[in-house]
């Protein structure tokens, strides 16, 4: 995840606040760098602890400037008491894990987050904004960190296309047709349309696909909303080649399909895997970007 902050524990941010101040998507003015660099400076001069301590930010900036200095700096979200965004909370996860948000620990990314569960260390001041664009964000940074980024947006508000790259529904001009899915990954013969869901995959996921070559993305949590025969037959139906689910769960899925004598269901219109493992999703999406759906 992005963050411009010079004390980010990523090592990834603006080497000053000077730097962060002439970045062309802070946009402040010039005549206020100075001061408003001389401020960051005093109070925001070092990372994010645990627990954090609030702080002021610069007086006489304007507020969009702000508004776009903690989008750009999430770490912010730490030092300046006031609610995160979908995309802080995703960043309070990756610093609280160490590193890059992958694959092998989305899982574990979600269960930071997750109210019942240990939290960040660190973390923001104000409670987090749970939902679905934090689920999505999860899943868009398991592909960033496969090597398949988020494509940015233009000034027209479309996506800048990209490859290798992935398209966030719910941003700018996509946001129109967010009701086909969250996440587009090009490929022929039809781009896969990822539907991202949180611990349950009721009705909603079984209908997300709509009909289009869709793939599940998911910290599912019951087993037994995949396991009958009926509802593989109906997730093929509408139209999901594969649906990823943490490890945990796809193994009591699968050893409850191999049970009931229901393995031959299991497998999508490519002949191979209907479920699978979120380990596996991320090589899976590269094996796939900008060849064929035909390889899922």
């Amino acid at each position: 995840m992005l963050c411009l902050h010079p004390h980010c524990p990523t090592g990834r941010g603006e080497p000053d606040w000077a730097s962060v101040f002439m970045h062309a998507g802070v946009r402040l003015a010039p005549a206020l760098q100075n001061v408003a660099t001389a401020w960051m400076e005093q109070y925001f001069g070092g990372p994010p602890t645990h627990p954090g301590v609030p702080r002021a930010l610069p007086s006489g900036v304007p507020a969009a400037v702000l508004d776009r200095l903690l989008q750009l700096c999430p770490c912010l979200f730490n030092q300046v008491d006031t609610a995160p965004t979908a995309r802080a909370v995703v960043h309070f996860c990756e610093l609280t894990l160490g590193g890059p948000i992958t694959s092998a620990n989305a899982h574990q990314a979600f269960l930071i987050q997750h109210p019942s569960a240990p939290g960040f260390k660190p973390g923001p001041l104000q409670e987090c904004a749970r939902g679905g664009t934090v689920m999505e964000l999860l899943c868009s940074e398991v592909l960033a960190s496969a090597g398949i980024p988020a494509m940015p947006l233009g000034q027209d508000r479309w996506p800048v296309w990209q490859m290798p790259g992935h398209v966030l529904m719910n941003e700018g001009r996509m946001q129109s047709l967010q009701a086909l899915g969250d996440i587009l990954v090009p490929c022929a013969p039809t781009n896969l349309v990822i539907s991202v869901k949180s611990e349950a995959a009721r009705e909603r996921l079984l209908y997300s696909a709509n009909s289009i070559e869709g793939v599940g993305f998911g910290f599912f949590k019951e087993p037994q909303e995949f396991w009958t025969a009926s509802r593989m037959s109906l997730y093929k139906r509408m139209g999901f080649t594969a649906i990823y689910m943490p490890d945990h769960t796809f193994s009591l899925v699968m050893q409850k399909v191999a049970a009931d004598g229901n393995d031959r269901h299991a497998i999508n219109i490519n002949g191979t895997a209907l479920y699978r493992p979120l380990t596996v999703f991320g090589d899976d999406m590269v094996r796939v970007v900008g060849r064929s759906s035909a390889l899922l």
